[in-house]
C-alpha cells in the first residue's frame, strides 16, 4: 500500500495525526465534508420545470421541421418549374380519353374503398382498437 491509502485508513478508523501534516488535514476535511448533508435541494416544482422545458424544446424543433420541410417542397417546385422552362416539356394527357370510358368503373372503386374504411373502422371501435 503506499502512503496515501495507509493515511486514508487511518482516518477512516479515527486516528488523529499532528497539526503539521497537510495531507492529513486535507484528507480529515474530505471526510468531514463527506459526512454531512449537501445543503442544496430540488425545488418542489423541478421536476415540472424539466418538463416543461423539454416540451418547449420539442414544440421548438418540431415547428423548426415543418418550416424546413416547407422550404424544400418549395425548392422542389421552383426546380421543376425551371427543368420544365429550360427542357421545353408539353405534357400530354391524351390518355385520359380512352379512360374516359371507364368512369363508372371508377366511381365504384371510389365508392367501395370508402366503404371499406367505414367498415374497418367500425370493426375496429367494436373490438376495443384505439384508432389515432
Amino acid at each position: 500500500m503506499n502512503n496515501d491509502e495507509e493515511l486514508q485508513k487511518s482516518i477512516e478508523a479515527g486516528r488523529t495525526f499532528p497539526g503539521d501534516d497537510l495531507d492529513a488535514k486535507a484528507y480529515q476535511e474530505v471526510f468531514a465534508r463527506l459526512r454531512k448533508e449537501p445543503d442544496n435541494y430540488l425545488g418542489v416544482g423541478f421536476a415540472e420545470k424539466v418538463i416543461v422545458r423539454i416540451q418547449q424544446q420539442q414544440q421548438k424543433s418540431t415547428s423548426r421541421d415543418f418550416y424546413w420541410l416547407a422550404a424544400g417542397v418549395f425548392m422542389l417546385i421552383i426546380a421543376m418549374i425551371v427543368a420544365v422552362f429550360f427542357s421545353g416539356f408539353k405534357p400530354g394527357l391524351g390518355f385520359l380519353k380512352g379512360i374516359s370510358a371507364y368512369a363508372g368503373v371508377f366511381v365504384f372503386g371510389i365508392a367501395f374503398i370508402l366503404l371499406l374504411n367505414r367498415f374497418d373502422k367500425k370493426l375496429l371501435s367494436k373490438a376495443g382498437i384505439n384508432q389515432p
